[in-house]
């Protein structure tokens, strides 16, 4: 996968990272049953994945916007010390930055302290999380920092979608930035599932959720993709609610919103507002 980062790696000739393979859940938007992918993800006992860790915070998104400053005419080699430059007062110092595999290494140790760490003290030898505001340009910059990281991409209808989370407020960004009704709810969506279908590499999987818990559905499809044993099947049937809240009933301006917002999408994947199922 050909970008910026991996022109940054081949400008600098950057040490490649190790096989470290973390599993990243990716879902379009809240209420779109990534926590039921979640535990189905863990159900091998080899893997724990986190969920939404540390979400407000932004954490991740962070580092993607740090990482997108990364082009090829900055930083240059008039930035960086030679390693035999020790005169750090008639020398020019105004702009000496850490050599380049530094900057790489420090993205990689915040995620590796924060998330595959404290999976380790818990004696698993694999890690991941589950996210519901993180979009394919998160992903890129995941799969600089873990090149053998895999990532499921998941899609629910946008309309069932919004009917389960109509009357709950969350945060694509907080404080600012919530997700309270149906337009900001299906831009969110939209933007999220557009780029999940452009992502460029096999290391990506998408998936319905109205797939996924269909009886027929080849769960180890998932589990190759992961390079997990056999998923354990019975999280599909046994509901564990975070919230309890029935699915609300959509008004004819929040149907039309959603539709407008989400257009082509929807139809690409075979998704149709609840007035036009049969």
């Amino acid at each position: 996968m050909d970008n910026h980062l991996t022109r940054f790696d081949k400008r600098f000739e950057l040490e490649p990272s190790d096989d470290s393979a973390p599993i990243f859940l990716l879902s379009a938007g809240w209420r779109s049953g990534s926590t039921l992918l979640q535990r189905l993800l863990c159900s091998t006992g080899e893997a724990l994945i986190w969920g939404e860790p540390y979400g407000r915070s932004g954490l991740i998104p962070s580092l993607t916007r740090a990482s997108m400053a990364l082009r090829p005419d900055w930083p240059n080699e008039m930035h960086f010390a030679k390693p035999n430059h020790n005169d750090l007062v008639g020398g020019w110092i105004a702009n000496m930055y850490p050599p380049p595999q530094a900057l790489r290494d420090s993205f990689r140790a915040q995620l590796d302290t924060l998330f595959a760490l404290p999976a380790q003290g818990r004696g698993f030898g694999r890690w991941g999380l589950k996210e519901v505001r993180l979009q394919a340009m998160d992903a890129r910059f995941l799969s600089w920092v873990y090149p053998q990281a895999r990532f499921i991409f998941l899609v629910r209808n946008p309309w069932d979608a919004w009917a389960s989370a109509k009357g709950l407020q969350f945060y694509e960004q907080w404080p600012n930035r919530s997700i309270e009704t149906a337009e900001q709810f299906s831009k969110h969506w939209a933007k999220l599932t557009r780029s999940f279908l452009q992502w460029p590499s096999d290391s990506g999987m998408l998936v319905r959720y109205e797939d996924l818990i269909q009886p027929g559905f080849d769960l180890g499809q998932i589990s190759s993709h992961c390079g997990l044993k056999d998923l354990d099947p019975g999280p599909l049937s046994v509901k564990i609610r975070g919230m309890r809240k029935e699915p609300s009933t959509l008004d004819a301006k929040e149907t039309a919103l959603i539709a407008a917002n989400c257009a082509s999408l929807t139809d690409l994947l075979n998704y149709s507002p609840p007035s036009a199922k049969a």
